[in-house]
């Protein structure tokens, strides 16, 4: 099928994941830059390095909230703003559609590799943005932002399913093991360095 240039930039930019995450990368960099800018005003002498990785935390949270609740509605002002038209879809708003059934493994499939990428930089950046953070923090942490996000999903138009749950929790578990691993063997390096 014949598309114009146009269309095709279309079909990238609002109906890929590519396209989806470029949507969402502006906004997310927009609120990691307001909230380093409110950590410098706040404490000076606090490392540029501390800032930056807790800014990235932000960015994180910013850009999966924009993936996965707000993802029509930014598209719609997207379209607006390179079309300056209405994009004509519409919000279905509280569908309350729930999957509580897990059947991920029957077709494992790149939505459900996405859902284990998607989270795969949480247990990574939160001990990074929380300093003291433990490994079980940040489990329990990764988990009740999955879990708000899926239960809030049926508001914004989209469904809760018991699958993305699982899927993102093996996300975290995995960068959470790597994370503190390899924290574990730089610090152990370190002790016997000194």
């Amino acid at each position: 099928m014949y598309f114009p240039d146009d269309m095709n930039f279309q079909y990238f930019f609002f109906d890929t994941y590519p396209g989806f995450f470029l949507q969402a990368l502006p906004v997310a960099l927009i609120a990691g830059g307001i909230y380093a800018a409110c950590q410098i005003r706040r404490n000076r002498r606090r490392s540029p390095c501390k800032i930056v990785l807790s800014a990235l935390f932000v960015c994180y949270i910013t850009g999966l909230l924009c993936l996965t609740l707000f993802n029509s509605l930014i598209g719609d002002i997207y379209y607006f703003l390179f079309y300056h038209v209405p994009s004509g879809g519409g919000h279905a708003w509280f569908t309350f559609e729930y999957d509580l059934i897990p059947d991920f493994f029957h077709n494992f499939g790149a939505e459900n590799l996405g859902n284990i990428v998607m989270f795969l930089p949480f247990g990574i950046l939160y001990p990074l943005f929380k300093q003291n953070s433990t490994w079980m923090r940040t489990l329990i942490a990764g988990f009740l932002t999955t879990l708000g996000i899926e239960l809030l999903q049926p508001i914004f138009g989209r469904s809760f399913d018991i699958n993305d749950i699982i899927l993102n929790s093996i996300g975290i578990i995995i960068s959470i093991i790597v994370f503190y691993s390899l924290k574990a063997i730089f610090y152990h390096g370190k002790e016997a360095g000194s």
